[in-house]
């Protein structure tokens, strides 16, 4: 069953802070992989965005390559 709740922050806190420490415990590493994961992501995301591009000279190039190897490709078979 899940609940939906509008909560401040400081009401949060004082709600964490009536838990027992085993379920501090536990909460914190959730919140650590929640972080771990969003940097991960962050991270993947970052790599991608600042791999190399091709120009459109280049990307045209490609194209022509593409549509050659088709060609050569269906005359095999």
């Amino acid at each position: 069953m899940e609940y939906a709740l509008q909560l401040s922050m400081n009401q949060l806190l004082s709600v964490i802070k009536t838990l027992p420490v085993n379920e501090k415990s536990f909460l914190k590493t959730c919140i650590e992989k929640d972080i771990a994961e969003d940097k991960r992501q962050n991270n993947i995301t970052q790599l991608l965005l600042a791999g190399p591009t091709m120009s459109d000279e280049q990307y045209l190039s490609y194209q022509q390559l593409r549509k050659d190897f088709r060609k050569w490709s269906k005359k095999l078979f």
